[in-house]
């Protein structure tokens, strides 16, 4: 039975207000914030052991860390850290390679190597979050807390991200530098290095913290092979050098330790925010020369080669937070009360075997107050008291079925040695180990317990609201091919959402299915074709569509098995930059041309429309020259240098805004005037569509030169084919049937066919971009256009921007598509037959029209053509919210399904983000918001 229009959109709406009502209530049960104990860990009197608190290895460190420090970096072959490699060799420098756990992203990991824990996957979102206060660590236990409870001092220099989860006085001194403005390589570190000096000849603090920020930035630019990399690593070196020499020379720092850290690697695209090779493995090191003092000191050969099978496991590998004990131990500091870290054996030899021992307690009891809040303390303890039972049968002690029972059996095993006085000490320390290993392993797979039943709610809500999607459909049934192939294609994607390598590698479904589609558009249209000059027509579009898209399909590798490797932007740009800019000069002339022919034609004065075009054009282009000067520098070389010094008085951030100013004052000027045209014309013409240009498509250009200004520049040709891929669809899609076009009624297969096409390249456009299902393939580098000082909600516009340039240019296309057939001339609907002349057939219609217009009400008139045209949009955004609803309750349930899978925080944790970013950020503000405001001012003017 058909619904009417006003019940289809009541069950529309409902659909989409409980979309971001599912998508938080799963988000509060997949993503818990983890709860934290509170206070301050304090020494306890353990008489279990009898001997005093070991004294302190060193009273003072120096924690430099370098962000995205990959293992290989420092001790590979290739690497430029030779003087660090040298202290190795001579064994004042123990090296490991830490294992930093997703995500990889600077907030967390600092999180990490500041308290120990696990921290939360929700710091992945608060770490694009500048202004976020609620992750502050000033509450929470850390070893910088720990040495400020102690009367320390601490002072800190580098990335800022420092200064918001310690703010306040947290510092004695401190200077920070904005981590996400990722163009700059070397004021971001000089800003750091101008302090050292003055730093290392104080003796007034007892730690210094460091975050240099350059080599991130340049592995995000060019990668982990580019240019700049071996420069920055030598740069890094003569840094630790400095303070080592320091360290040696200076009497304060006798017992000063340098840590040098990464907080997280890079994968082969520079990029990082995953668990893809390279982004886990950091480097961590300590140094002193009072190494050499150790009793069994150990030989390191450096520069070496990674573990057998592996690509970044230089040396022992340890847990990331393992550091958090281990600075304890040898500063003779409690540990951190969060901490999940175990003492690294390998430095075990600072200490004598007792002393040894009460550091190992002291972690084992820190880790036992965390497994007494998981499980209870009298429910663990009691397990505890069974398995110290002597009446016992050994046998059944040896039978533990569940975390929490082997780690009582572990814990009362060390509880028995104590008590028994047991004499081995290698004993012991095994035991210990055996102990703190299986905690630190259960405790941080419990870091993240899940909500299941508001998981479940969640996942109910989204299926009623796919339910209320589908009913918001005009009809279902018979299917149109168009309707068969986008049912198809929901299905099938939601089918791919429980794989993780289909999940990793997602860019390959659409790129596939694209041009399948393209070849049934093709093949239909062909048939429907009524004369040789169509059917050439119809072809000649399919080969635009199949060639640009391949063409797209090459631009940018993405994706996990391929990232990294060439592919035009990356590999044939560099070598060829002059064609790149003229490919970039020709896609701003065409949107130039377009913009006198399209946009300002008709409303503007001739001298107007010259400047304007001219203002646009030429503060694009000039911009988007210095923006790749700044950002990308080997993409430049010497081209346009007059250019570059006449601007060179305007900053970035200035040039920008004149970008954005001008535009927006063109969209003001082009609503306006086309409103007050169309009001003119309305009293001179049958309807408000003979011989106007809506004002959509007015509009339509003055966006896309916005999405090229927050584009990379190898990215903005891209554009132009977007652009002929639309004006090649016109030819594919169905046309409308006289009787549509007559009656006002809807062609419900043509819509469709707007629907299934505009998805389809939307999702290419994403991902030929180099946008993936991972976190470390969002870009930053146009987040901070026109942005002078931090505020969320305009980096928060611009990176979704930014990052969604092709989606946003569709949704805007698809528009274009919907209305292109009513705003053309009737006669261009009319094909030619071969016993009439086109002006013929033209003239017979113009004539009918107004023969028409002068007996039919124009009002009437005009109101049938808006309730069709309204009917067709409420079909699309429909037809988007069914595909939206359904891929988000896959992505659901996948999670939910595979909590437990090996990839759920590297694979389908990020996927369920950008499901969330597809569903509120494009669907509802893009397709929804944008589109709809779109289409209403297509009858306002």
């Amino acid at each position: 039975m058909a619904r009417s229009r006003a019940t289809r959109l009541v069950f529309l709406t409902l659909s989409n207000v409980l979309l971001p009502i599912a998508v938080l209530v799963f988000a509060s049960g997949f993503f818990p914030y983890k709860p934290f104990l509170p206070g301050l860990a304090t020494f306890e009197d353990d008489q279990e052991l009898g001997i005093a608190q070991p004294e302190a290895v060193f009273d003072r460190v120096v924690f430099m860390v370098v962000d995205a420090l990959r293992s290989d970096f420092v001790y590979g072959y290739n690497s430029g850290f030779e003087f660090t490699q040298s202290l190795i060799r001579s064994g004042v420098a123990i090296p490991f390679t830490a294992h930093a756990t997703p995500p990889t992203v600077t907030m967390p990991r600092v999180k990490a190597l500041t308290t120990g824990s696990v921290p939360s996957f929700l710091d992945l979102v608060l770490n694009f979050a500048e202004s976020d206060t609620g992750s502050s660590l000033a509450a929470q236990d850390t070893w910088l807390a720990q040495i400020r409870a102690k009367g320390g001092k601490l002072v800190f220099y580098g990335d800022d991200t420092w200064l918001k989860l310690f703010p306040g006085d947290f510092f004695e001194r401190s200077d920070g530098t904005s981590s996400f403005f990722v163009s700059d390589f070397t004021e971001v570190d000089n800003n750091v290095t101008r302090h050292v000096p003055d730093e290392l000849a104080h003796d007034d603090w007892d730690a210094m913290i460091m975050h240099y920020l350059g080599l991130d930035h340049i592995g995000h630019k060019t990668g982990p092979q580019g240019p700049n990399m071996l420069p920055k690593q030598r740069e890094m070196d003569g840094i630790v050098k400095q303070i080592y020499e320091a360290v040696k020379g200076h009497e304060h720092h006798s017992k000063t330790l340098l840590v040098l850290a990464g907080d997280h690697g890079m994968n082969a695209g520079g990029n990082h925010g995953g668990s893809g090779p390279g982004e886990t493995e950091p480097a961590l090191l300590f140094a002193s020369p009072r190494f050499k003092d150790m009793k069994k000191r150990r030989e390191y050969e450096c520069p070496t080669l990674p573990k057998e099978g592996t690509d970044f496991h230089y040396y022992t590998k340890v847990e990331q937070n393992d550091f958090v004990p281990t600075l304890a131990g040898m500063m003779a500091m409690p540990v951190s009360k969060n901490s999940l870290g175990v003492h690294i054996l390998e430095l075990a030899d600072l200490w004598s075997k007792k002393d040894l021992h009460r550091l190992l307690f002291q972690n084992a009891k820190q880790l036992v107050r965390i497994v007494h809040a998981k499980y209870g303390d009298k429910p663990f303890e009691q397990i505890v008291s069974t398995y110290t039972d002597p009446t016992l049968g050994p046998e059944w002690q040896l039978r533990p079925d569940s975390d929490e029972k082997v780690l009582a059996q572990r814990w009362a095993r060390i509880l028995n040695y104590l008590s028994d006085g047991h004499d081995d000490a290698e004993e012991v320390e095994k035991a210990f180990y055996g102990f703190l290993n299986d905690a630190q392993r259960a405790m941080s797979d419990t870091a993240s317990s899940y909500d299941i039943p508001s998981m479940g709610t969640g996942m109910a809500i989204v299926g009623f609201a796919l339910v209320l999607s589908i009913l918001s459909l005009p009809s279902v049934w018979p299917p149109s091919f168009a309707g068969v192939f986008f049912a198809t294609t929901s299905l099938l994607y939601g089918v791919m959402m429980f794989a993780s390598s289909y999940v990793e590698e997602e860019q390959h479904f659409w790129y596939w299915l694209t041009p399948a589609w393209i070849a049934l558009l093709v093949a239909k249209a062909l048939v429907n074709s009524p004369s040789t000059g169509s059917r050439l027509r119809v072809a000649t579009a399919g080969v635009v569509l199949l060639s640009t898209h391949r063409l797209a399909v090459r631009w940018n590798q993405t994706g996990q098995k391929h990232a990294g490797e060439p592919d035009i932007v990356h590999a044939f740009f560099p070598e060829h930059h002059i064609l790149l800019w003229i490919l970039i000069m020709v896609t701003y002339l065409t949107k130039a041309f377009l913009l006198h022919n399209r946009t300002f034609a008709g409303i503007f004065m001739p001298e107007i429309t010259a400047f304007a075009e001219v203002a646009l054009t030429f503060l694009g282009i000039v911009f988007k020259l210095n923006f790749t000067q700044a950002d990308a520098p080997e993409l430049v070389r010497g081209l346009a240098v007059r250019i570059r010094e006449w601007s060179e008085p305007f900053d970035l951030v200035m040039q920008a805004r004149g970008v954005f100013a001008v535009i927006l004052a063109s969209t003001v000027s082009v609503v306006l005037l086309s409103i007050r045209q169309a009001r003119t014309m309305t009293n001179f013409n049958s309807g408000p569509d003979e011989g106007r240009i809506p004002l959509p498509e007015r509009l339509h250009h003055l966006l896309t030169l916005f999405l090229m200004t927050q584009t990379r520049a190898p990215n903005v040709p891209l554009f132009l084919a977007l652009e002929m891929q639309r004006t090649s669809l016109k030819y594919l899609i169905s046309r409308e049937s006289s009787e549509a076009r007559t009656t006002g009624a809807r062609d419900e297969s043509r819509t469709t066919q707007v629907v299934a096409s505009v998805l389809l390249l939307s999702h290419v456009s994403y991902f030929c971009v180099g946008g993936s299902n991972s976190i470390s393939s969002v870009d930053l580098s146009n987040a901070y256009n026109g942005v002078a000082d931090y505020n969320i909600a305009t980096v928060g516009v611009l990176l979704f921007v930014s990052n969604w340039a092709g989606p946003i240019w569709w949704c805007s296309a698809a528009v274009l598509l919907m209305i292109s057939e009513r705003t053309e001339p009737a006669s261009t609907a009319v094909p030619q037959s071969a016993n009439e002349r086109g002006w013929v057939v033209a003239e017979r219609q113009r004539l009918h029209g107004e023969a028409v217009a002068s007996v039919k009400p124009k009002k009437v008139e005009n109101h049938g053509k808006a309730e069709a045209e309204q009917g067709s949009w409420l079909e699309y955004v429909s037809s988007m919210t069914t595909f939206v609803s359904c891929s988000l309750l896959a992505v659901m349930a996948a999670c939910t399904a595979l909590r437990t899978h090996l990839f759920i925080w590297t694979v389908f944790s990020p996927k369920y983000l950008y499901a969330l970013a597809w569903s509120l950020g494009w669907h509802a503000t893009v397709n929804i918001g944008l589109g709809s405001l779109l289409y209403w001012l297509r009858w306002i003017a």
